[in-house]
């Protein structure tokens, strides 16, 4: 899974700072190597001219990052926040600083400090580099999941075709039909096997280029740990098959006279991988034994390798299960830490929002303007918590394993859209302020529901992870009594909404009919029937399980 998974813009911008760094390390290696006196007698403008082109080269490439996140930031916000992360980085190392210091001191015939500053700026473009290639490690990730469930639907279908040959077994089927059958089943499960030695290498490797380099005796292998002298052991290598191209049938010999390879330990994804590979390697060994034993008549010892390669196969795919399994508890972590971040900046913005709105409702000695200018500054805010909660929302709706959650999400949006508009048209009035109340009470209930979801998630990571999962892969983001209770508090703030309307209506029966009120009752309405949708999905959930 290398570049051509990473996100196509991402990918661009990685390819543009690795020319940069490319760019920056010749015209290094062009100061660093040659002679001082040499340099001074060459032709000191063009090295000047060819690091001011750079520099500007990598100041529009900032600008893109900045472009292209506020293009992205409604329909990819996980993206869009990559290429923000990217860009405060880059400040923060003032990359483009730095390049133009190169291009003074170049021009100021100073070759040696220019050289050393160009190798530094070789390294703050590798973290740039190294920034953007990581974002796309969720596309990357989804990649490898699917690949594991393209595996595990092959495995389904030689345990199908398995079993169907082994009721042949036992039935009145002709030898010679039987064992050409199994022989075809043994080549496919041998390929198969080699399939996934390679897809455990990948693993391997993806696990290397995600963490910093390590003495090579210090470097962790898939299920081992490094003996005395830093040298791993050797059964650890999700790599031991000798020739993991080969689809040729394992060897006509007694499955059991060929000398056991030694089991892979670990729970990563790669030992799992490493460890499939070897339970589909027995597998089609004692298919290959069961097909000599119907060439010869043999039908009993027949189905003992039969069974056993059955074994062998349903081994196999709990093994790609735990990965799957794995994977999505990988995937709910990193997407909890994103929704949790997101939604305590903006309870920290709602609050602030709700104290100008208290102060403005209660201010008295303003004048209309300065009320009108301090409304449309808090209006303005209310709006951003409002974009903030649709990008959050996009998140929750790519994930798609929640109901409630996002239909909380989905109301403090509405409620912060419509407050917004009030704060900009009518001021702080009581029935803003209320709504602007009921937003921070959503978002609270939210960020104590994703911070338990995290505390639950680390403490079912902690745990032993043994047994087959019913659906692995599938676990959703918060559990269904979560659900429920996020269910709960949203009928509650359905029914505060509807007793204040009745109140206001009651004070005066002849709002009823006034546009305005009248949208709020159906939009209320409308929530209500959200409610009950998403409650009618939750019990369907549980029923399911």
């Amino acid at each position: 899974m290398g570049a051509s998974a990473r996100p196509p813009i991402t990918r661009l911008l990685a390819l543009a700072l690795a020319c940069a760094a490319s760019m920056c390390a010749g015209a290094a290696e062009d100061v660093g190597t040659t002679p001082v006196a040499d340099l001074r007698a060459a032709d000191e403008a063009t090295l000047a001219r060819r690091e001011a082109e750079l520099a500007a080269r990598y100041r529009e490439l900032e600008r893109s990052l900045l472009r292209l996140a506020d293009v992205l930031s409604g329909t990819d916000p996980r993206r869009a926040d990559l290429l923000r992360q990217a860009f405060d980085r880059a400040r923060e190392e003032q990359v483009g600083d730095r390049l133009e210091t190169i291009v003074k001191l170049l021009e100021q015939g100073q070759f040696l400090k220019a050289g050393t500053g160009q190798q530094d700026a070789i390294d703050r473009f590798q973290i740039l580099l190294d920034l953007l290639e990581a974002g796309g490690g969720d596309r990357r990730l989804g990649d490898t999941r699917r690949e594991v469930r393209e595996y595990l639907a092959r495995i389904g279908k030689l345990i199908g075709r398995q079993r169907d040959i082994e009721g042949s077994t036992e039935g009145a089927t002709a030898d010679a039909d039987l064992a050409k059958r199994q022989g075809g089943a043994a080549q496919d499960t041998s390929e198969l096997a080699a399939e996934l030695g390679r897809f455990a290498r990948r693993l391997v490797d993806d696990a290397r280029d995600a963490v910093p380099a390590a003495p090579a005796g210090d470097m962790p292998q898939p299920g081992g740990e490094p003996q005395p002298g830093g040298e791993p052991q050797p059964s650890a290598t999700p790599a031991d098959d000798a020739n993991p191209d080969s689809t040729s049938p394992p060897a006509a010999e007694d499955p059991g006279s060929k000398q056991a390879e030694a089991p892979v330990d670990g729970d990563d994804d790669a030992s799992r991988a490493a460890r499939t590979r070897q339970r589909l390697e027995a597998a089609g060994r004692h298919m290959q034994a069961a097909r000599e034993r119907l060439d010869e008549a043999r039908r009993r010892e027949a189905r003992a390798d039969q069974e056993k390669a059955l074994e062998e196969l349903e081994t196999a795919r709990a093994e790609l299960e735990q990965i799957l399994r794995q994977m999505r508890e990988r995937e709910i972590e990193r997407l909890l830490v994103q929704l949790e971040t997101r939604i305590r900046g903006m309870l920290k913005a709602e609050r602030a929002v709700a104290a100008g709105a208290d102060k403005l409702a209660a201010a008295s000695g303003q004048s209309e303007r300065e009320r009108q200018i301090e409304a449309t500054r808090l209006s303005r805010e209310q709006a951003a918590v409002a974009a903030d909660a649709a990008k959050a929302l996009t998140l929750l709706r790519d994930d798609g394993s929640a109901v409630a959650i996002p239909q909380a999400l989905e109301q403090v949006r509405d409620d912060a859209t419509e407050a917004a508009a009030r704060l900009g048209r009518t001021g702080a009035d009581g029935a803003t302020l209320g709504i602007i109340g009921d937003i921070v009470t959503g978002l609270e209930e939210l960020l104590a529901a994703l911070e338990k979801a995290q505390r639950e998630a680390e403490a079912s990571q902690g745990g032993p992870a043994g047994g087959r999962p019913a659906q692995a892969g599938e676990q959703p983001l918060v559990d269904r009594l979560a659900e429920l209770k996020m269910i709960r508090a949203l009928q509650v703030r359905v029914n505060t909404r509807t007793d204040r309307l009745a109140r206001l209506l009651g004070e005066s029966a002849e709002r009823a009919a006034e546009p305005g009120l009248r949208g709020t009752l159906e939009r209320l309405a409308e929530r209500q029937r959200a409610i009950e949708r998403a409650a009618r999905d939750i019990v369907s959930g549980l029923a399911e399980d």
